[in-house]
């Protein structure tokens, strides 16, 4: 069958010799027409023409693998010299009939290996000074405590630090050339950017903005910053965010003002018995005591006036600590509210949101306090849906809670009001927060409108807002400057994008066996990520998942997984959607990856996630590469190309080669005329049938 697929070059050899031999053939059979009237066809004849075929056929496997087939093997291995690597050795049988050429061209790719280095070395002397600013700029972000993200003006992550890596280390998506939209809530950011530019006349403008907003997951609360970059160059433009997580410091912050309350609590007992008595005694023996017993309770009195008037003061100086704890800051209410619907959007009644106003206010707390109150009207009156508006009164923000349908009763709103937080512990209830913004809750009619009820919220302005925050620009830092060099992703169909500006996820899955539709099940997904043709050797996914089932001991002693490896480990379904998360819409590209997408694809239902984009196969595309030879394991192609190979049957050490190999393969697919993503898929799909034909024979 590899016939089939013969290189040009044999297959016009082939060709030729079937015409001669045909020729000779059809001139020794009907020499006797042209020679005699009476033809006659004599056994010497058949004979001569037989051997005169298979001379031919002889002489033509002669030429085809004394010549054609090196030839065709020093045609790849030059591709290979010149485009990968340049160590390679050509893959050619003694006894060929290229003389020296094979040995020529190994020093010529020596040769040029020393040339590359020398002008590497010379790159290297010119960018020295980059490189050490590049340094100075990593060692910067590296030891900022704050996460720092820089994106591009469409949201595409260009770069981060180790904190923000930290920082967001649930959420998968986090990576270059990924949108910082897949990482926090994009409500927040979105309508941050819409502050800082002008919509109407599409000029953007330099500032910076607060806003708080969740992680995509919503496992963490974030105070950020955002700042537009000003730079000079107009490909480097984009913004700037830092990120701290203040969900853990908030809820630690209440809990030592619950043991402070409790402490100071427990003193008005017995200063409140302490007063009884000695009013007691005083009204019990007045008049029956001698002066010293009268003296005495009067003393008791006294003292217990003292201490109450005492306790009171603590109690106002305690008050004043503890509230001065909480970091009031000026929050956007809208985008607030923002982030809340992407958290807990299907906890919540729909919102519409008109609230384009800021509150001075603890956010963590206050957006408790609002789902809290939003989940409430939810599960207690049934409101599906629901319009949620801020109006600025002076001081106040008035924000309304407007829906069709019953009025909140008073006992009803205090029993929600009474409740604790349970994000907090339940140690703060949604009246002790709204008392430290000096404000209520009320419950009325809307008198507007017939049918529909209010729940209103009072909350402190931030006055300091009125202008928008992009009216201040701040100085640009004389003391350092860098410019980014990444460029925006690839626009348009990505079937007409050049192989080399996409985004890949190569991945590997370890399995308990063979045959997932009989049961089997995935122990291990690792990836890693290809931005530009890098291999991001830092955005990487390894997680070991709990198959529900144990593993035999013929899987564990190839992949090295034992049942005691993945007892605590997340069930697959939970793997399979973090990885799907992490993948985005990359393309997956895999080592035989037909046998890796099975697994996934069979649970997608489940998980609820599709893997529905375009699959490279780095198996596939070194067989079309190199069909000069048959050695296509992993080991084989991996020493061919010049890839070092780390971590053999572990998930992520099989993605690291494979992720080394494949950009390898990029670098040789245009000597194909392979270019775009579709042109690789039609090749990828052409191998598929001809592997399929293979086997039918």
């Amino acid at each position: 069958m590899r016939a089939l697929r013969l290189p040009r070059l044999r297959k016009r050899l082939w060709l030729v010799a079937g015409a001669a031999g045909l020729a000779q053939v059809t001139a020794i059979v009907t020499l006797p027409l042209w020679a005699t009237t009476t033809p006659s066809f004599s056994p010497a004849l058949l004979a001569l023409a037989a051997v005169n075929l298979l001379v031919t056929v002889a002489l033509a496997w002669a030429i085809d693998q004394r010549l054609a087939k090196p030839l065709v093997a020093t045609e790849k291995g030059a591709g290979i010299l010149a485009g990968s690597n340049p160590g390679h050795r050509l893959e050619i049988r003694p006894g060929h009939w290229l003389g020296k050429l094979p040995e020529t061209l190994e020093k010529l790719a020596a040769a040029l290996a020393r040339s590359r280095n020398e002008m590497d070395e010379a790159a290297s002397a010119w960018a020295a000074r980059v490189e050490a600013r590049k340094a100075r700029l990593e060692t910067i972000l590296r030891e900022i405590r704050e996460g720092v993200i820089v994106c591009a003006p469409d949201g595409c992550i260009r770069l981060y630090n180790r904190s923000a890596r930290e920082l967001l280390a649930n959420e998968p998506a986090l990576g270059l050339g990924r949108n910082i939209n897949e990482v926090l809530s994009e409500g927040p950011v979105r309508h941050t950017l819409r502050l800082l530019g002008d919509e109407a006349t599409g000029e953007d403008q330099q500032g910076d903005a607060d806003l708080v907003c969740t992680s995509a997951s919503g496992d963490r609360l974030l105070r950020c910053r955002l700042a537009k970059l000003d730079l000079a160059d107009p490909d480097t433009d984009g913004f700037v965010m830092t990120l701290q997580d203040i969900s853990r410091e908030t809820q630690e912050g209440l809990k030592r003002e619950k043991r402070l309350r409790e402490a100071v609590e427990r003193l008005r007992n017995p200063l409140t018995a302490l007063g009884s008595a000695s009013e007691s005694l005083q009204l019990a023996q007045r008049g029956e005591l001698h002066d010293d017993a009268q003296r005495f309770g009067q003393i008791m009195a006294h003292e217990s006036q003292r201490l109450t008037k005492d306790f009171l003061a603590l109690t106002r100086e305690t008050t004043a600590m503890v509230t001065e704890t909480w970091r009031m800051e000026d929050t956007h209410l809208g985008s607030l509210i923002d982030s809340l619907r992407q958290s807990a959007r299907e906890t919540l009644p729909r919102i519409q949101c008109r609230a384009n106003v800021w509150v001075s206010a603890e956010p963590y707390l206050l957006s408790l306090v609002i789902e809290a109150l939003l989940r409430q009207l939810r599960s207690e009156l049934n409101v599906s849906a629901l319009a949620l508006s801020g109006r600025a009164e002076g001081s106040l923000i008035y924000m309304d809670l407007n829906w069709s349908g019953d009025v909140v009763a008073p006992d009803q709103l205090d029993r929600w009001l009474d409740t604790g937080l349970a994000e907090v512990g339940g140690t703060v209830t949604l009246r002790e927060v709204l008392q430290r913004h000096d404000t209520t809750a009320w419950s009325q009619p809307d008198l507007s409108r017939t049918g529909r009820a209010l729940l209103r919220l009072p909350l402190p302005g931030a006055p300091e807002k009125t202008e928008s925050p992009a009216s201040v620009i701040p100085a640009r830092p004389e003391y350092y400057e860098f410019a980014l060099e990444e460029e925006s992703r690839p626009l348009g169909d990505t079937r007409d994008a050049p192989l080399q500006q996409l985004d890949y996820v190569v991945f590997d899955c370890e399995t308990t066996g063979l045959e997932p539709s009989q049961g089997d099940e995935i122990v291990s997904i690792g990836a890693v990520r290809i931005h530009r043709g890098r291999v991001m050797h830092g955005e990487t996914f390894e997680l070991y998942a709990n198959p529900a089932r144990p593993i035999p001991a013929l899987a564990s002693s190839i992949h090295g997984i034992t049942d005691e490896d993945v007892a605590d480990a997340p069930p697959v379904e939970e793997v399979v959607r973090r990885f799907h998360a992490f993948a985005g819409d990359a393309i997956l590209v895999g080592f035989n990856i037909a046998f890796d997408m099975r697994f996934l694809q069979l649970k997608q239902r489940r998980c609820g996630v599709r893997f529905d984009q375009p699959t490279l196969d780095a198996l596939l595309l070194s067989i079309l590469l190199h069909d000069h030879t048959g050695e296509h394991t992993m080991e084989g192609i991996a020493e061919r190309l010049g890839v070092g190979i780390g971590g053999r049957h572990t998930a992520l050490g099989d993605s690291l080669t494979t992720a080394e190999i494949f950009i390898r393969l990029l670098d040789l697919l245009p000597d194909e005329s392979i270019h775009t993503l579709g042109d690789a898929v039609a090749a990828q799909e052409r191998m598929v049938e001809f592997r399929r034909q293979q086997r039918a024979f």
